[in-house]
């Protein structure tokens, strides 16, 4: 984006529930970036394949970012590519947690972290997702599948 406008990042395990402009609504000039704060321990002490599942201040925050490029200039590739993961996700980079800004929790949901809900805007399958045969019965299966499913349709036709 050159440092210019707005962009978002989210993590490849998530799955939209809505139409996305409903989010681009949210964008507030006066954050660098707006994220789900989630205040919250994971649940478990490992995740997907038994990876050690790290417990830190902000966890999941950095996982879906709406970002006003022209204040994210510290994230050079320099910077990126020598910053450790914790700095990143917890957002060293930034001058003040001032120019971090709030987005509803449903735009990032933790399935298996957060009760299943029906109107959430995007679910995140942090812990693994229904494409692993170990989670195939997680919340929002179904979701998936369907997704998947019209999307390969699409893609044969």
């Amino acid at each position: 984006m050159n440092y210019r406008g707005w962009a978002l990042f989210m993590d490849c395990d998530m799955l939209m529930m809505t139409d996305i402009a409903e989010l681009w609504r949210l964008r507030d000039d006066k954050y660098a970036v707006q994220v789900c704060k989630h205040d919250y321990q994971p649940k478990n002490d490992t995740k997907f394949l038994n990876q050690v599942q790290t417990k830190y201040e902000k966890k999941n925050w950095s996982s879906f970012m709406l970002m006003n490029c022209a204040k994210c200039s510290a994230l050079t590739p320099d910077y990126v590519n020598s910053a450790t993961g914790l700095e990143l996700h917890q957002f060293k980079w930034l001058e003040s947690d001032d120019l971090i800004g709030d987005l509803p929790l449903e735009w990032n949901w933790l399935v298996g972290e957060y009760e299943y809900k029906d109107d959430v805007k995007n679910v995140h399958f942090t812990e693994g997702g229904p494409y692993f045969e170990q989670y195939k019965g997680c919340d929002y299966t179904i979701d998936w599948f369907k997704d998947y499913h019209e999307s390969n349709e699409i893609n044969l036709k």
